[in-house]
């Protein structure tokens, strides 16, 4: 999804219709192999359109990608749907058109790939917790040689019923230093 700059500048009153599948696979496991391990066609609808000299993009972006579960780091399907809104501008002086929370980007060439910018987003959608059917259906967390994961609940439980209990493993070394004092 590469376009000239000066291209997109000629869609000023009918805005440029994009629905496109793009293959992004190689490209994603390269770039960020520990956060994806697989992903589908990436389905791609939106428009493009000029506005005084900038590129104003809307995308609705549809893909599955496979990612590590965040328990157990098994492979998990995950369906994605998330939208992209992006001003890309070629003056600097044109980002105080806009206000702060809109997406400006820079650009100082001439051809646009907005393949990046749809991989990013992609990967900036992913959730932080993302668990296997099982991990969801189930109250079991990792444990191993004297550790445990153990949820948030369970551990303001702990805490309560033993408020004075320390709770680092290095707590006990702040006892050692009263006795140089």
């Amino acid at each position: 999804m590469k376009w000239h700059f000066a291209e997109l500048q000629n869609y000023k009153t009918e805005p440029l219709q994009v629905d496109e599948t793009l293959d992004v696979k190689a490209a994603m496991l390269e770039k960020f192999s520990d956060i994806v391990l697989d992903i589908e066609p990436v389905h791609v609808t939106g428009f493009i359109q000029a506005d005084r000299d900038d590129v104003m993009v809307h995308f609705h972006i549809e893909t599955t990608v496979t990612t590590p579960s965040s328990r157990s780091l098994e492979p998990v399907a995950l369906p994605l749907e998330t939208d992209m809104d992006e001003i890309y501008i070629q003056e600097e002086s044109h980002a105080d058109r806009y206000e702060d929370d809109e997406t400006i980007i820079l650009i100082d060439y001439d051809l646009v790939d907005f393949s990046e910018a749809i991989m990013e987003t992609i990967v900036v959608s992913i959730p932080m917790q993302v668990l296997t059917d099982a991990e969801k259906n189930s109250d079991d967390m990792p444990a191993g040689k004297d550790w445990e994961v153990i949820s948030e609940d369970a551990y303001e439980a702990r805490k309560a019923e033993d408020p004075d209990a320390k709770n680092t493993p290095l707590a006990g070394l702040a006892d050692m230093l009263k006795d140089d004092e």
